[in-house]
């Protein structure tokens, strides 16, 4: 799945996102910003107890729910931008400046044939983990899944997520950011993937790499991967 090939809606998750972190106070590890996928649909999660906004990838239908009253938008053919405006009035929300173009069923069916699998095989790698760690977050900007893992100490974390590829890379793939970044990590083979030094660093896996794993074999590597990157702060 190339990343401009579902654009659209992406720019629509960025605003419903903008818009929950007006609703909401900033959380750590800007979870304020973050949207989840739930039951064939991206959402914002219940925010204060009162507004919940979600597209059905299934329908095409954005959902924005605020108490007990609920407005409708066909994302396919109804002028979103227009009518997400006047829904945020109401609410004296501001509008976010994000061009706003109708979403294809086509970007919706692909969109989610990627979800429905990025998101489980993230699932079944956070069910491995002990301590401290979050839920899957699906991040607006990049429409990518991860969980972040913590050490204890301050700052210290692993994030690990599955990318249906950005400006950098056209194809998807597996990503584990050890953070901080301590180089001498890298002495460490990997049993798949390799090392990501430019930009962002950890470990970086391509989706040639996976060839026909199986999510619960995919999530077994991600598990061997865990336990280098953790030699990161030792």
């Amino acid at each position: 799945m190339n990343p401009s090939d579902i654009k659209q809606l992406q720019n629509v998750c960025m605003a419903i996102g903008e818009l929950k972190s007006q609703q909401t106070e900033v959380l750590p590890h800007n979870g304020h910003q973050s949207l989840y996928f739930e039951n064939d649909e991206i959402t914002t999660g219940l925010v204060n107890n009162k507004t919940e906004i979600k597209i059905h990838l299934l329908t095409g239908q954005l959902l924005y729910f605020h108490n007990e009253v609920g407005h409708f938008i066909d994302l396919t053919k109804d002028n979103i931008y227009e009518k997400l405006s006047n829904i945020t009035k109401k609410y004296n929300l501001i509008m976010p400046e994000i061009k706003l173009d109708n979403v294809s069923h086509g970007q919706l069916s692909e969109f989610y044939s990627y979800a429905v699998k990025a998101k489980r095989t993230i699932e079944l790698f956070r069910m491995t983990l002990d301590g401290n760690f979050t839920l899957v977050h699906l991040w607006p900007h990049h429409l990518d899944f991860s969980v972040e893992w913590f050490t204890g100490k301050m700052g210290e974390q692993i994030g690990t997520g599955i990318s249906p590829g950005d400006e950098q890379y056209a194809d998807p793939y597996l990503y584990m950011n050890p953070y901080p970044f301590n180089p001498k990590v890298t002495q460490y083979n990997l049993p798949i993937g390799k090392w990501h030094t430019s930009s962002w660093k950890g470990i970086k896996v391509d989706r040639d790499d996976l060839g026909n794993y199986s999510q619960t074999e995919v999530s077994d590597l991600l598990s061997q991967l865990f336990l280098i990157a953790k030699k990161n702060f030792e």
